[in-house]
């Protein structure tokens, strides 16, 4: 009789005793899963949320990834580092691009090089916590040179986001340079913030993006300069201009007017109008019972100026968007109007909302219709801030 010996397996040894080891460990950990998954928290409330987080991550993954190979690009090299030029709306320069920078330069390493911001307008204070290197756009460019590029750039765009670095991006930094006496530099354009969190802002992902991605600070008071000594000890800074959520029509002229009178019954009114057309925003201007500063406005420095009234006022009042959201950075009530939805994203309304109780300043956005609120809010109590509402979401 005839014995064959059976062969032994083709798979290598090794490769069957990793196989073994899995196997006493998917065991174990099936039994531990199916645990987890019994106790009724976990089950409904931790995976629902730990799957969510990862599909909300998908849309947005790649260009994460972008921005992180970028900046450690950006890190490897040593030349002053130049952020910016920012040249688009005010709004989205507080709400995202500075809490955006304060999360970037801290999780790669990047706040001990040389920074030098470029802004314009005079948005020096906000950066301070960063750098004191700051050039504003309008120590470069003569207002025509500015409203030419800003157009050209808007042609092209489409818009006035800045999804991309333009000539006039190209133009500022060449001149910043000049003006700085730098041969090279790196540059850390808006462009990196606004292709990843637009996936944000549209709707594609949930908060968690916006959550890894930016810190919100509180920004130091202002000093007041002595050109505003004679403005009084308390007052509410009021700032009305047109745009499409509150465009320039009769009704919206008349409410804006009444609740300026209305306040400065109650208390000193500032009126932060610039009398400066820088871009497609037109103030409203009321003459009588209000403090003006507009004498005090320049090209380069009418945002440092509306900061500083604005971080010492009681409370601020006007148009929803852009100043609306700088008042929370100082711990300063904000109240701002709408009267349609146009433009108007869920998203910053949130963010307002979220930002205001993260800095102790109260951030309050409604429809028109309801300025009568404001007598018995800021009059009847004058100890009272004005109180979180959520009506404008």
């Amino acid at each position: 009789m005839r014995v064959e010996l059976i062969p032994p397996s083709s798979v290598p040894i090794r490769q069957r005793a990793s196989q073994l080891g899995v196997e006493a460990i998917r065991r174990p950990g099936l039994l531990f899963l199916k645990m987890l998954r019994a106790v009724p928290v976990i089950r409904r409330r931790v995976i629902p949320a730990l799957i969510k987080e990862e599909l909300d991550g998908i849309p947005a993954a790649a260009a994460a990834e972008a921005i992180t190979r970028e900046l450690e690009r950006i890190q490897r090299t040593s030349v002053p580092l130049v952020i910016g030029p920012w040249v688009g709306e005010v709004g989205f320069e507080l709400l995202y691009w500075i809490p955006f920078l304060n999360w970037a330069l801290t999780e790669h390493g990047l706040e001990q090089r040389r920074l030098i911001v470029v802004s314009r307008g005079g948005a020096r204070p906000w950066y301070r916590h960063l750098t004191s290197e700051y050039v504003d756009v309008f120590s470069l460019f003569s207002l025509e040179e500015y409203r030419e590029a800003n157009e050209a750039r808007w042609d092209l765009a489409g818009h006035q986001k800045q999804y991309r670095v333009e000539q006039m991006d190209r133009d500022i930094v060449d001149r910043a340079k000049a003006r700085l006496q730098l041969p090279e530099v790196e540059l850390f354009h808006p462009s990196l913030m606004y292709r990843l969190l637009r996936f944000y802002w549209l709707e594609k992902v949930g908060r968690g993006l916006l959550s890894r991605h930016t810190e919100y600070r509180r920004l130091a008071t202002v000093e007041r300069r002595a050109a505003l000594k004679d403005l009084p000890d308390e007052y509410v800074a009021v700032r009305f201009y047109f745009r499409p959520s509150f465009p320039d029509t009769p009704e919206n002229r008349r409410f804006a007017a009444d609740v300026i009178r209305s306040l400065s019954r109650e208390m000193p009114v500032v009126l932060l109008n610039t009398r400066l057309q820088l871009d497609d925003h037109e103030d409203l201007n009321v003459d009588t019972g209000v403090y003006h500063v507009d004498h005090l406005m320049t090209l380069d420095q009418n945002l440092e100026v509306q900061t500083e009234i604005i971080s010492h006022a009681r409370a601020f009042v006007g148009t929803y968007g852009g100043l609306a959201y700088l008042a929370p950075f100082y711990g300063v009530p904000s109240m701002s109007f709408y009267s349609t939805h146009a433009e108007l994203l869920p998203a910053h309304l949130d963010v307002a909302w979220r930002l205001g109780r993260t800095m102790g300043g109260s951030v309050t956005a409604m429809q028109t219709g309801v300025g009568g609120l404001l007598g018995g809010l800021l009059g009847h109590d004058r100890g009272r801030r004005l109180t979180d509402d959520r009506s404008g979401g």
